[in-house]
C-alpha cells in the first residue's frame, strides 16, 4: 500500500486519522515487505495483529498465515477490514486490546505464534506487557515503535530508563532493533522516526512465566527506595521475607531494582515463592 492508495481509501470510506488514537497509516511497500520478512509467516502460523488500521500489513499477512486474527479499536474501519481480512479467511475483533479477554477471542485456546503491531507511544508499554501476559507461548513479536522508546526497551541496569519493560522483554526473549522507518512512510507523516524491533522467545533464562510481570512491576514501584521497601509495599511479601531472600542469594540489603540484572529478578522471585509455598 502506497500513499496514493491510502489517500484513495480514506476518500472512499470518508475516514480521517484520529490523533487521539495515534493513527498514522503505513504507506511504504518496502517497509511492509521487510516487516513480513521478519514475521516469517506461513500456512502453519497463527498470527495476531494489534491495530491493523487500514490493513496495509493485514491484507498480505492474512494470505500468508494459516490462522489470522486482528484486534482493532476503531470501529469505523469495519467495512474496510471486512474487505481485506474477513473475506480472505481472517477474523477481526473490534475492541480496545487493553480490554480484550479470552471470551472475546474466536477460540479460548487461541495462541498466536507471531504478534504484529504498530504501537502508539502512549499505549506501547501496557500493550507489550499484556501481550506477554496473555500469550506466553508466542514465538515471535514484531513491533513498530517510536525511536525514542528504544531507550526504555533496551535500557541497561544502572540507567534512568531501566525499568519493568526492559527487564521483562529481556526475560521473555532475545530482542533487537531491526531497522528505522522515517516519517514519510506514513500518512499523515509524524514528526518522529519509528523503529521496527523483533523479540524472539527464549531469553537468557530459557523459560517465561507471566507471573514475573506483576513481581517486576512491584520491584520498581518505588524507584527511589530499596528493593526491600518496594516489594514489601505491595503487601505480598514482608520485609523480613525479602531480606531473607536477598541474604540467601548474597545480594546486599540496600540494593535498588535499577541495579539488578534481569536474571536476578527471577532468582529473587523463585526464592520468595518457594518460601511462601512452604508456609
Amino acid at each position: 500500500m502506497n500513499k496514493q492508495e491510502v489517500l484513495s481509501i480514506l476518500d472512499e470510506y470518508g475516514f480521517q486519522a484520529k490523533k487521539s488514537l495515534g493513527q498514522n497509516f503505513l504507506c511504504n511497500e518496502d517497509v511492509i515487505g521487510d516487516i513480513l520478512d521478519l514475521a516469517q509467516l506461513d500456512k502453519d502460523t497463527t498470527c495476531l495483529e494489534i491495530g491493523p488500521g487500514l490493513g496495509a500489513l493485514s491484507e498480505k499477512a492474512v494470505l500468508l498465515s494459516g490462522n489470522y486474527v486482528a484486534v482493532e479499536i476503531d470501529t469505523r474501519f469495519q467495512p474496510r477490514l471486512s474487505e481485506v481480512i474477513e473475506k480472505n479467511g481472517g477474523k477481526v475483533i473490534f475492541k480496545d486490546y487493553l480490554q480484550l479477554t479470552k471470551d472475546d477471542l474466536p477460540d479460548p485456546d487461541f495462541a498466536p505464534e507471531v504478534i504484529l503491531s504498530n504501537l502508539p507511544y502512549y499505549v506501547m508499554t501496557p500493550i507489550m506487557l499484556k501481550v506477554m501476559k496473555d500469550f506466553p507461548s508466542c514465538h515471535k513479536m514484531v513491533f513498530m515503535v517510536e525511536e525514542e522508546a528504544l531507550d526504555r526497551i533496551f535500557a541497561k541496569p544502572g540507567t534512568k530508563q531501566y525499568g519493568p519493560l526492559s527487564v521483562l522483554t529481556d526475560l521473555f526473549g532475545t530482542k533487537k532493533k531491526c531497522f528505522s522507518v522515517d516519517g514519510g512512510s506514513f500518512y499523515p507523516a509524524p514528526n518522529t522516526v519509528s523503529s521496527v524491533i523483533g523479540i524472539d522467545a527464549g531469553g537468557e533464562n530459557g523459560t517465561w512465566d507471566p507471573e514475573w510481570i506483576g513481581f517486576v512491576e512491584s520491584a520498581f514501584a518505588l524507584r527511589r527506595k530499596t528493593l526491600v521497601n518496594s516489594l514489601s509495599s505491595s503487601g505480598k511479601y514482608s520485609k523480613e521475607r525479602v531480606l531473607s531472600a536477598l541474604k540467601a542469594l548474597d545480594i546486599k540489603e540496600s540494593v535498588r531494582s535499577e541495579e539488578l540484572l534481569p536474571s536476578y529478578f527471577v532468582r529473587i522471585y523463585e526464592v520468595l515463592n518457594e518460601r511462601k509455598d512452604e508456609n
